[in-house]
């Protein structure tokens, strides 16, 4: 492994440890200086400021993917409380006329527990989710490599009490073809990112240049003409500048449309290119995280590069 790749994969480590830690997750968030961080990052303190942060990106002609802050809860308590607000916050997207997606987490509802109270919230949801919904997709995101099998059982019960619901899968991981091949069998509808964690080689790719390989051989697979036929909707979760600009003459020749496939961002992060490609037509959908339990997704943020510490920096020195 490069020295290179050796710093990248230590930063990412590092990062992901931080925002796992609790005394420094009570520092942060009950910092005065670093809540401007969250601002950058995050879309508000509660579903109604989100749903501002929502309308706000479209007159930019991007769409919202809300989410819930509130992952690796081991307490039932945090548990109901986050599945109270889930259910909540999807009332108030559903009356939006936006098409959003709403983003869930396993271990936000209990499957870092069990995978019975996961499941049984996870039906409370689909329930709060209801026929009528005008959120395009409750979308379930994958979190690290011990969560995958539940993470795919999470969208299976959900798919299976009827809800509109798609699927994040991660590149890095070297499992992620079969899981992808899988589901799109099933006929799925797959967010694919590179992912926001480390594992070993074992079981991941640990080097930049093998995870960036393994996300353009799953996107070009998303994209091949007969998941066009099919009716497949990709959804490409990627700020990698040079890999769209290897994808998108692909999207071109297979002649998918705009309306048919996705390009995804977070909110905060290259948001001139997000709004170029909007501006060119294609459709751009926001991943907008609001709460206040900021912090263990603001440091992952900051852990995919490094570069993001200065603004760990700036909000520390009140700038």
């Amino acid at each position: 492994m490069s020295t290179a790749d050796l710093k990248w994969r230590a930063w990412q480590q590092a990062m992901i440890r931080a925002a796992r830690s609790g005394a420094l997750r009570r520092l942060m968030q009950g910092n005065p200086l670093t809540r401007q961080l969250a601002r950058r990052f995050v879309g508000g303190a509660s579903a109604a400021e989100a749903l501002q942060t929502v309308n706000r990106l479209a007159r930019d002609r991007r769409l919202g993917s809300p989410y819930y802050l509130g992952e690796y809860v081991d307490s039932l308590a945090l548990v109901q409380r986050n599945v109270e607000e889930i259910c909540a916050a999807l009332e108030t997207f559903r009356a939006a006329s936006l098409p959003t997606f709403f983003s869930v987490d396993p271990t936000q509802i209990g499957y870092s527990i069990s995978g019975a109270v996961g499941e049984e919230n996870a039906l409370r949801i689909a329930a709060a989710f209801g026929n009528r919904s005008g959120i395009r997709f409750l979308m379930v995101d994958m979190e690290d490599a011990s969560y995958v099998d539940r993470t795919i059982a999470l969208y299976h019960t959900l798919r299976d009490q009827g809800v509109r619901v798609a699927i994040t899968l991660q590149a890095y991981l070297r499992r992620t073809e079969q899981d992808l091949e899988r589901l799109l069998g099933q006929g799925a509808t797959v967010r694919l990112v590179k992912g926001a964690f480390t594992a070993g080689k074992d079981i991941a790719w640990t080097r930049k240049r093998e995870v960036d390989a393994a996300y353009q051989r799953l996107a070009l697979r998303l994209l091949a003409p007969e998941m066009r036929a099919r009716g497949t909707y990709p959804i490409l979760a990627t700020h990698d500048e040079p890999m769209l600009d290897v994808l998108l003459p692909v999207v071109r020749s297979h002649g998918w449309q705009p309306d048919e496939f996705e390009i995804e961002m977070l909110l905060g992060v290259r948001e001139a290119l997000q709004r170029r490609l909007a501006n060119e037509g294609h459709t751009v959908r926001v991943y907008v995280p609001f709460g206040t339990a900021w912090w263990p997704y603001t440091a992952r943020r900051v852990g995919e590069n490094p570069a993001n510490l200065r603004f760990v920096l700036q909000a520390l020195w009140g700038r």
